[in-house]
């Protein structure tokens, strides 16, 4: 898998207090600069005010949202840049491309692993005057700010005003507007992907080496996001274990494609094992986090049956002479070779596994020789196992490729256009500027691609050949 980027999109019920919690240098150890497009201090206090006040008459069930915040993550190779220029330049592209008032901050986490920053942006546009409503009669107001109809309701048994209540004479301004309605494209999820979009292509455009581009996690691949665990998270543990048994499914993933089954095929693996069994849990026995493990691991299962069911392809050598080609066909070659090491490493595990369940049976307590065996060849196994399952990545990495999934797809459609260009010998150069593109989608380093478009013209005709 290729690095994606982390933009996370929350709402917030207290603005004024997270805007404290993100740029008070007392509540933050690394906090290196903020920046707000608004002068008025009291901008996020009337905001506040004014959706509270509507929350209030909307009669809404839940929780006010007052503002909205997004956290993105920035590569740590962005700490040279000149970091106040660095975060006026993320929070004037959301105020051009939206519209919205923002105050943000930048800064490193505890640990300082983690460069990033906190944009919290206001959903309503200032008018440009603010609108005072006047009463044209009397109006009463509970406890609550909430207008009632009677004088009746807000008065004790001894006729006197309650604490807390008061009247608005006829004439008098009872409220103040400062905004607009709220817009309605925030809450819509076609906001969140567009925003990581965004400010994924704006991180890649700042980005030098094409090694180190960001792409947007895609739901409708294959693989399964991880997720974030923050800091002070009492269910760190079960998040690691579960990001554990996502990474697992991931490599397998790997594993099918460097194996030759279709993107497409893992695809509805994915929606029938794993999101359509989701789903069915949820809506029988409620949200169970415990219950994803048994899903993925019979997930995995099946789709290591498919890997197995693939007839070995014999791919034909191609009439001509590509360096770029064959230089594909070592890392394929190696690939299919890793397979092999990572299904003997697996068998290993299962081994080890069944060993030490053995070990640790009653009629086996008093056998401390059995049980340290055991230990030791099931964490060795499961070391030799990890490492195996690590090293695909590794080998396309290495030869300029982003991930396995684009290895795979430039090496298919390679094999097809070659195969083509010995039957169709009219269209030669359209398949060879093909295949430069796709060579360039899949490599990482420009270097590699200039230096495998050079090698592709060298591609050798039929005639050449024979």
């Amino acid at each position: 898998m290729g690095r994606h980027s982390f933009i996370q999109h929350t709402k917030l019920t207290d603005v004024k207090g997270r805007i404290d919690y993100i740029s008070n240098p007392k509540r933050q150890e690394h906090l290196y600069c903020t920046f707000s497009t608004v002068d008025n201090p009291n901008f996020w206090d009337f905001l506040a005010k004014q959706n509270q006040e509507d929350f209030r008459n909307s009669r809404t069930a839940g929780s006010c949202i007052e503002a909205r915040e997004l956290i993105i993550a920035l590569p740590e190779e962005f700490q040279k840049h000149d970091r106040e220029q660095l975060l006026k330049l993320f929070v004037m592209k959301f105020k051009l491309e939206y519209g919205a008032d923002v105050v943000a901050a930048l800064y490193h986490n505890k640990a300082m692993t983690n460069y990033h920053i906190h944009l919290i942006f206001s959903e309503r546009k200032l008018l440009e005057h603010a609108e005072f409503k006047k009463a044209s009669r009397n109006m009463f107001f509970d406890e609550r700010g909430k207008h009632v109809r009677t004088k009746k309701e807000i008065l004790d048994e001894n006729g006197e005003i309650r604490k807390g209540c008061y009247i608005v004479a006829k004439g008098d301004t009872y409220d103040i507007r400062n905004f607009q309605l709220k817009e309605p494209i925030f809450k819509s999820k076609a906001f969140t992907a567009g925003v990581k979009e965004m400010y994924t292509d704006f991180i890649n455009e700042l980005v030098k080496e094409d090694k180190n581009k960001l792409a947007v996690f895609r739901h409708d691949r294959p693989y399964l996001a991880t997720k974030k665990i923050g800091k002070r998270n009492p269910k760190e543990a079960e998040i690691k274990a579960d990001n554990a048994k996502r990474q697992e499914w991931n490599n397998a993933v790997d594993e099918a494609l460097i194996a030759g089954l279709p993107e497409e095929k893992i695809c509805q693996v994915k929606k029938d094992c794993i999101q359509k069994p989701i789903h069915e849990s949820i809506e029988k026995t409620g949200f169970h986090p415990d219950l994803l493990s048994a899903i993925l691991q019979a997930a995995i299962r099946v789709l290591l049956d498919l890997i197995r069911t693939i007839p070995k392809k014999v791919h034909k050598e191609p009439v001509f002479n590509a360096e770029v080609f064959r230089r594909m066909q070592g890392v394929r070659k190696d690939l299919l070779h890793q397979n092999q090491v990572i299904a003997a490493a697996r068998r290993r595990c299962e081994r080890a596994q069944a060993f030490s369940a053995e070990a640790s049976k009653p009629t086996n307590i008093f056998k401390r020789n059995m049980k340290t065996k055991a230990a030791k060849e099931l964490s060795a196994s499961l070391l030799e196992y990890e490492k195996a399952i690590a090293e695909p990545d590794k080998i396309v990495k290495r030869a300029g490729y982003k991930n396995v999934a684009a290895f795979t797809r430039a090496y298919e459609k390679s094999c097809k256009l070659l195969e083509s260009m010995k039957r169709t010998e009219p269209q030669k150069e359209s398949i060879i500027a093909s295949l430069k593109k796709y060579e360039k989608e899949a490599l990482i380093r420009k270097g590699d691609f200039s230096r495998g478009a050079e090698e592709q013209t060298h591609i050798k005709t039929k005639e050449n050949v024979r």
